[in-house]
C-alpha cells in the first residue's frame, strides 16, 4: 500500500523550492540562447554553475551513435584535455552507448552510472580505467533532441550522490529543455561558397559597377570599354556566379562588399 501512494506522488511532492529555482535557471539560459555553439556553451555553462557539476560535456550528433564521434565536442573541466585519448582509445566503450543507456537515456531524458548495473567489460574498462584515474568517479548524462540531431550533456564529479529528488529534478529539467530543443538547430551551417570566386579582376569591376545601380552604358563611359565588351563582361558574370538579372547579383555584390 505504501509503495503504491509512492508510486502516485507527483514531481511536485518530491522536488523542492530550490530545485524549481535551479531548474528555471537553467531553463531560461537555454530559452534565450540561439542555436549553435552559443546554445552548448550557454547550457554548459549554466547547468555546471546552477547544479555545481564540475565537468560538463555536450557532444552533438544527427543520429544517436553519431553523438559519440562528434568531431568537436565541448568539454570542460578534467574532461577538456582527454578529447584525443576519448576518440582514439574510448568512444567506443562510452558507457551511454550501450543499448540499455540508450533506452533509458531516449526515455526519461536522464540516467547515471548506477542505472547501468553489471557492465560489460569494455564499458567497466572506461570506468575504472579512463574516468575515474581522472578525477570522474561518478558519470551522469541528459539526452536531448534538436531540429538536426541529437545530443549528450554529460556530467562527471569526483563524488555525487544522487538522491531521488535530484534525479526527478534532472528528468524534470530534460524534459522541458527537449521541448523547447525541438526548434533549436546545433549543427554549424556550412559557409556560404563565394558566388564571385571565379571572376577576372576586370569581371568584378563590372559587377561591383552592377551593384551600384549603373547601366551598361554607364559602365562602359565608367571603364572607358565599349558598351557591347560590358555586355560580354556581364554575360560572363551571370554564367560564372549562376545569378539570373542584374537585381540578385547586385544584392548579392553589395553583401559581399559590406562584410
Amino acid at each position: 500500500m505504501q509503495s503504491q501512494v509512492e508510486h502516485t506522488r507527483s514531481w511536485q511532492d518530491v522536488l523542492s523550492a530550490e530545485h524549481m529555482r535551479r531548474i528555471l535557471e537553467v531553463l531560461e539560459v537555454a530559452r534565450s540562447s540561439a542555436g549553435g555553439t552559443r546554445y552548448k556553451e550557454a547550457l554548459v555553462d549554466a547547468i555546471a554553475t546552477v547544479f555545481d557539476v564540475r565537468d560538463v560535456t555536450f557532444f552533438f550528433g544527427t543520429t544517436y551513435p553519431t553523438v559519440f564521434a562528434d568531431p568537436a565536442p565541448l568539454l570542460t573541466g578534467a574532461a577538456e584535455p582527454l578529447l584525443r585519448e576519448y576518440q582514439e582509445r574510448w568512444r567506443d566503450k562510452d558507457v551511454f552507448a550501450l543499448p540499455r543507456a540508450r533506452r533509458v537515456l531516449t526515455d526519461d531524458g536522464f540516467a547515471t552510472l548506477d542505472d547501468l548495473a553489471r557492465l560489460p567489460v569494455p564499458q567497466r574498462s572506461y570506468v575504472e580505467d579512463y574516468l575515474a584515474p581522472h578525477g570522474m568517479g561518478t558519470a551522469s548524462a541528459i539526452h536531448l533532441r534538436f531540429a538536426d540531431g541529437e545530443a549528450l550533456v554529460g556530467m562527471f564529479d569526483r563524488e555525487r550522490y544522487w538522491d531521488r529528488s535530484d534525479i526527478t529534478a534532472m528528468k524534470f529539467l530534460a524534459g522541458h529543455l527537449r521541448a523547447s530543443a525541438r526548434s533549436v538547430a546545433i549543427g554549424e551551417a556550412p559557409p556560404e561558397a563565394d558566388p564571385f570566386v571565379g571572376l577576372s579582376p576586370r569581371q568584378w569591376d563590372v559587377a561591383e559597377l552592377i551593384g551600384d545601380g549603373l547601366t551598361n552604358a554607364e559602365i562602359a563611359v565608367e571603364l572607358n570599354l565599349t558598351e557591347m565588351t560590358v555586355k560580354k563582361y556581364v554575360s560572363r558574370i551571370f554564367d560564372t556566379t549562376g545569378f539570373r538579372n542584374r537585381a540578385a547579383l547586385a544584392a548579392s555584390v553589395s553583401r559581399r562588399v559590406s562584410l
